[in-house]
């Protein structure tokens, strides 16, 4: 008796097993994607911007740690850190390759791009997780995006910004571009341009986010709770003061609204938020075009 139901226990794992590789993304896909994509990316590198190729390789492999980083952010906090993700980038960059401004940029861009992927999808397996939807749908959905993304986005980037020039303006500040700007140019000259309190700022962030992790492991779980979180510390001060400030707000709203209506907070807290974040992006779009269209009027 003991046996025949050891084979059935070992079936019905088997036969879950089975159903589970029928939903979930190969391992295999992985694998080529990064092949192919590495080769695309490094060759994009060295043919359009001509960096060393052993450089290229390397932004590659430090992009896929940083975009772990990202994700864990992203899960944490709800905000991806690209810009931050990329300086990390830039200050390798700095040292490796001096005075090399396109190469800064450049790597650093390969850096932001895959950690900002990285966490949407992420976002969006798990989106479809909670509402049961089949993961390898999922995946080939977002893969055939990628050529839909492309063949709209480019011409339409080209057609709210026609030339380079536009961007620093006041009609596109683009301020993330001149934060990454200003740390190519400060790379190019070295630290040692900046300021001793400067200097000294960078050290203490760096001590500080070494040990908020170790913290989290060494100090007891009644502890736990009143250890900041070191990405939402860190994304204090590299996102500009009034996000900051506009997301304490919101939360503090949300939190009372929890406190004093907890139904009325759970129906609507995340489809009003979600909403106002939505229609921002979609009315910046939409005066940019505007803007455009008087433009070429």
């Amino acid at each position: 008796m003991v046996a025949l139901f050891q084979e059935y226990l070992c079936g019905v794992r088997d036969r879950k097993l089975s159903a589970l590789e029928e939903i979930e993304v190969p391992g295999i896909w992985f694998l080529v994607g990064m092949a192919v994509a590495t080769i695309g990316v490094v060759s994009i590198q060295v043919a359009s911007f001509s960096i060393h190729w052993w450089m290229g390789l390397i932004s590659v492999l430090m992009t896929f740690f940083l975009a772990l980083v990202a994700c864990r952010a992203t899960g944490e906090t709800d905000i991806t850190p690209v810009g931050a993700m990329g300086k990390v980038t830039q200050l390798f960059y700095g040292v490796v390759a001096p005075a090399k401004i396109i190469t800064n940029l450049m790597t650093a861009c390969v850096t932001a791009g895959a950690a900002a992927s990285s966490a949407d999808l992420l976002t969006d397996l798990k989106s479809g997780y909670l509402l049961g939807a089949n993961p390898r749908k999922q995946f080939i959905a977002q893969f055939l995006g990628i050529f839909a993304g492309a063949i709209v986005i480019v011409p339409a980037f080209y057609l709210i910004v026609p030339t380079p020039s536009v961007l620093g303006g006041d009609q596109f500040p683009a301020p993330a571009a001149q934060v990454w700007k200003a740390v190519a140019e400060l790379m190019a000259q070295g630290l040692s341009s900046l300021d001793s309190t400067e200097r000294w700022a960078l050290a203490i962030g760096g001590l500080v986010g070494l040990l908020i992790p170790l913290l989290e492991r060494l100090l007891p779980p009644q502890a736990r709770p009143f250890i900041p979180s070191a990405m939402g510390l860190g994304l204090a001060f590299v996102i500009p003061f009034w996000n900051t400030l506009s997301i304490f707000v919101g939360a503090l709203i949300a939190w009372i609204l929890t406190r004093q209506a907890k139904n009325l907070s759970l129906k609507y807290t995340i489809p009003v938020a979600s909403g106002m974040i939505a229609g921002e992006s979609l009315m910046g779009v939409a005066m940019a075009i505007f803007a455009m269209l008087r433009i070429m009027g």
